[in-house]
């Protein structure tokens, strides 16, 4: 019977270990999974280590995070690959995508996207061209150019914020590295481990690292999104995130983020545990969630965390070597959630942890002051809180006092304040008579705000304290704050403390304080010695386990990196170099360079390369230069030119990194060989050369074609000019014939002919003749061939083409309609210009002459659109184009006339002087049962 209860307890025991596994569904998320199997999620094409594509596969962190959870989901997925960053965001919006797999949240993208919770955290650094280390920070990009991914969120952040930084929008990553690479801009930002991978996996060369972005509002805290019509997708998602175990995500991130042949140099945390420097090791960044308007201890101002709480807070990161990066929340209720699951590792400024004590662990308190009485400097001083308590206090609405004192003294009058500086002005002003508040507050504002009739009258029996949360699942975590705010010296809290507390605070003097202050100093003292006592006796034995533990892992390391330089058989030359020479060399050296290891070994890489490179810069100078630069940045590579074992010059490009090998930097050396490439290079700049010259002919060759067809256009409207100027020619000389032969009608049949009468006749003759020379004028005027602007009446060119065309146009029983506004000038060419009115009047003439329509009419009319251009308009009412020609009228040799009446160049010539020439616009349309043309000229 005993027997089969316990394996009836084991049975129990291991159905609730796979229900707690089990990620519980409704009916209808099962169904929406079974319906809308597989998943399409987006794949990007190059975003190492996070989502990227390689060997026909989907690979990366955020790929083996989404897979993990399609698992636990049991349902399958297809990942989409090839379109740009936006192209997914606009498949997300119309249904083409299930979900993006790896995004940030912003004001914008909430819209429309649903956001499943944080799985990672991410940085941004700022990246730059070789020789412009000096550039560090967003201040100093200010008024320069960066090129970034389009639709990124570390670009969008910076558009945003930082409108003073020109963006040069790209593809991806490795496109704006490339670009950077060639001095395209002066900087690149983005996620500094993708920015590693792709520039260790591509080798591109001449981009350094110089610093992190220092501002919370572009830390990325990446999760998947979904569209807003599809949030029962994201709750499917969220409910499996929370199955994802602590050591599945630390799995992960081993796998893409824990090793990288770029190593970073620690400092020796010898009061560390093995497992503590583990977890830091592991981490490498902790997030955290900060108060933002708790001042002097943690506030945010001008988007960055400040305050002593932030202070300690670097301290920290220099003793452990790690980074506190800021998770921004808006309310204390975000900053607890967040704790709560596990999107932040730490809120740094905890006072009061009663509203989260269920789901967290509280540090030692590491900032600990007295709350002080602050009244007027004219009151008296407080022998005790208790004989005021009958007075006004002034308090922020937040403070535990309120609840405290109100239950001790429920008629205690308190005035409740938005802000502790309003608290202290409510005492200043005589509103209150009492304030109660921690020292550094009291200190910042009375001496920010000058409030200088207050003073501190005296101490109370309470205490303020300010400690760190983790959630009550991260012990490791706990213990190493723990340790690390041990090590922050007295002086150094209080070099913080003054920072934040510039100005001293005048307290009320009382001397039954003296002796109490004395006793508590010496017993606090007394203590401190014990305690340090036995910290160092602790510290002392971790430190021998320490140093057994590391001498262990760095043989082990030393062995494995050993392996990985020196003996992978590489295609490009590898070399080991120790104080600047060469030390070793791997057997693909020979068949770049020709030198075999014994030639090469305790030579520095200028020995084997020319005195100068082709810049003629001095080759020791310069791989000194890169050598030093490797040692603090960590990594380095250039371009430059070598000897191989004949002596002949071989382009390389070099990648120098700096690694550690027996407890001694070296510098690892791969050399691979260019030159192919520089000649492919020298031939396309050579044919970039006779490309420019080919255009420059070509555009030459049109620009002389395009003068025939003016000519050509001139010389077909010379012969329509030529018919019209006989037809105005006719009735003139038709007159002078008329008048002459009266006049000898005259002579013949009378003696004497009346000397008033004959005046009369030769006036006649003469206005006609003036007819016929202003005739002539017109015609040359219109052929003239010079192509200077010149300031003109449009009237008056208006006036002139119709001067020439109105005989031939009432001849044919068509009605000219003149509409034109007075003093418009204009600074262009005028006799094209009338040429065009012409040409288009010509073809009005035309085609109400072909057709058999009543009341024919031509109307002109000119007005000024707005202050830059004026409008000529020509209408007809000859039936209008057809829709199916109209888009073709202006095209060159197009013409609906017959092949004798029309060249088909008429209009092709009109648009090329309006809209070439003149910079204006000509168009048609049909309207009023004709063609309109309107031609918009520029003033």
């Amino acid at each position: 019977m005993i027997k089969i209860s316990k394996y009836l307890i084991i049975f129990l025991l291991f159905l609730n270990i796979l229900n707690a596994n089990e990620i519980k569904l409704t009916t209808e998320e099962k169904e929406f999974l079974k319906n809308n199997a597989p998943l399409r999620l987006h794949n990007e094409l190059n975003w190492p280590p996070f989502n990227f594509f390689e060997n026909g596969k989907p690979k990366g962190f955020s790929i083996d995070y989404m897979n993990l959870l399609a698992k636990k989901l049991d349902v399958e997925v297809e990942y989409i690959t090839g379109p740009s960053w936006d192209e997914f965001m606009q498949m997300l919006k119309k249904d083409e995508l299930d979900a993006i797999i790896n995004i940030s949240k912003n004001k914008k993208r909430s819209q429309y996207i649903a956001f499943s919770s944080v799985f990672h955290t991410a940085a941004n650094a700022i990246y730059v061209k070789d020789g412009n280390e000096n550039i560090d920070s967003l201040e100093k990009l200010k008024g320069k150019t960066i090129i970034m991914p389009k639709g990124f969120f570390a670009q969008k952040a910076i558009e945003k914020y930082y409108p003073q930084i020109k963006q040069i929008l790209v593809k991806d990553s490795l496109e704006a590295l490339k670009l950077l690479s060639l001095g395209k801009a002066d900087a690149t930002i983005g996620k500094k481990n993708v920015l590693d991978y792709v520039i260790t996996t591509n080798n591109i060369s001449g981009v350094t690292p110089t610093s992190f972005v220092d501002d919370n509002r572009m830390v990325s805290l990446i999760s998947i999104g979904t569209s807003k019509d599809k949030t029962i997708l994201r709750d499917i998602l969220k409910k499996a995130q929370k199955n994802v175990s602590d050591e599945e995500i630390l799995e992960l991130k081993r796998k893409w983020f824990g090793t990288n042949t770029k190593k970073t140099q620690r400092k020796e945390v010898s009061f560390l545990s093995k497992e503590e420097l583990e977890y830091l090791k592991n981490r490498k960044v902790i997030r955290m969630c900060n108060i933002s308007d708790l001042k002097p201890i943690s506030f945010e101002e001008d988007g960055k965390i400040k305050g002593i709480s932030i202070d300690i807070l670097r301290k920290i990161e220099e003793l452990l070597n790690i980074k506190f990066i800021p998770i921004p929340t808006v309310s204390w209720e975000q900053t607890k959630e967040f704790l709560k699951i596990k999107q932040c590792d730490v809120i740094p400024t905890v006072t009061n942890d009663e509203d989260i004590k269920d789901f967290t662990s509280i540090t030692n308190a590491y900032l600990n002051y007295k709350l002080a009485i602050i009244t007027q400097k004219n009151e008296s001083v407080v022998s005790s809180l208790e004989e005021i308590l009958d007075k006004p206090m002034a308090v922020k609405y937040d403070s535990f006092l309120i609840k405290e004192l109100k239950s001790s003294n429920p008629k205690l009058k308190i005035i409740i304040t938005k802000t502790h500086r309003e608290a202290l002005e409510k005492v200043s002003k005589g509103d209150a008579y009492f304030a109660i508040q921690p020292l550094p507050i009291a200190s910042y504002y009375m001496s920010k705000y000058a409030l200088k009739n207050l003073y501190i009258s005296r101490y109370t029996n309470m205490t303020y304290s300010v400690s760190m949360a983790v959630h009550e699942k991260n012990d490791i975590l706990l213990d190493i704050l723990n340790k690390a705010l041990e090590k922050i010296s007295e002086d150094e809290h209080r070099e913080i403390f003054n920072k934040w507390t510039a100005v001293s605070i005048k307290k009320g003097f009382d001397y039954k304080e003296i002796w109490q202050v004395i006793i508590i100093t010496i017993l606090i003292f007394a203590i401190f010695i014990y305690r340090q006592t036995i910290l160092n006796k602790h510290n002392r034995k971790l430190q021998e386990a320490n140093n057994q533990i590391e001498e262990k892992t760095i043989e082990l390391a030393k062995q494995k990196l050993l392996f990985e330089t020196l003996y992978n058989k590489s295609s490009d030359s590898v070399l080991i170099l120790k104080d600047k020479v060469i030390a070793d060399c791997n057997e693909s050296t020979k068949n770049v360079l020709g030198f075999t290891k014994k030639e090469l070994l305790n030579k520095a890489l200028h020995n084997i390369a020319p005195e100068y490179q082709p810049d003629n810069t001095s080759s020791e100078r310069l791989f000194d230069n890169k050598l030093e630069k490797v040692l603090i940045f960590g990594v380095s590579s250039f371009e430059a030119v070598l000897y191989n074992y004949n002596r002949k010059e071989v382009w390389v490009e070099i990648v120098l990194t700096s690694i550690e090998i027996e407890n001694r930097r070296v510098i690892h050396t791969v050399i691979r060989d260019i030159s192919n490439r520089k000649i492919l290079e020298k031939r396309l700049e050579e044919l970039n050369a006779n490309l420019e010259e080919k255009i420059k002919r070509e555009i030459r060759k049109n620009e002389n074609s395009t003068k025939q067809l003016i000519q050509q256009s001139r010389l077909a409207q010379m012969g329509e000019m030529i018919s019209m100027i006989a037809h105005q020619w006719r009735q003139p000389l038709a007159a002078i014939s008329a008048t002459t032969n009266n006049l000898l009608v005259k002579l013949m049949i009378e003696d004497k002919v009346n000397k008033e009468a004959f005046e009369e006749e030769l006036i006649l003759i003469t206005e006609y003749s003036k007819h016929l020379s202003s005739t002539i004028d017109d015609f040359r005027n219109f052929f003239k061939t010079d192509k200077e602007k010149e300031e003109f009446d449009l009237e008056e060119v208006i006036k002139k083409s119709i001067s020439i065309t109105k005989t031939s146009i009432e001849s044919k029983n068509i009605k000219l309609e003149i509409n034109l506004e007075k003093n418009l000038k204009l600074f262009s060419y005028a006799t094209e210009i009338q040429q065009v009115i012409l040409n288009i009047i010509k073809n009005a003439e035309d085609i109400l002459t072909e057709k058999d329509i009543p009341n024919k009419k031509i109307c002109i009319t000119t007005y000024k659109r707005n202050e830059h251009s004026v409008i000529i308009k020509i209408q007809d009412n000859g039936g209008g184009i057809e829709e199916s020609l109209i888009e073709k009228i202006f095209d060159p040799y197009f013409s609906t006339k017959s092949d004798k009446d029309g060249t088909g160049l008429g209009l092709y010539m009109s648009r090329i002087i309006i809209n070439d020439h003149c910079k204006g616009n000509l168009k048609v349309i049909n309207e009023n049962n004709g063609a309109t043309f309107l031609i918009d000229l520029p003033i």
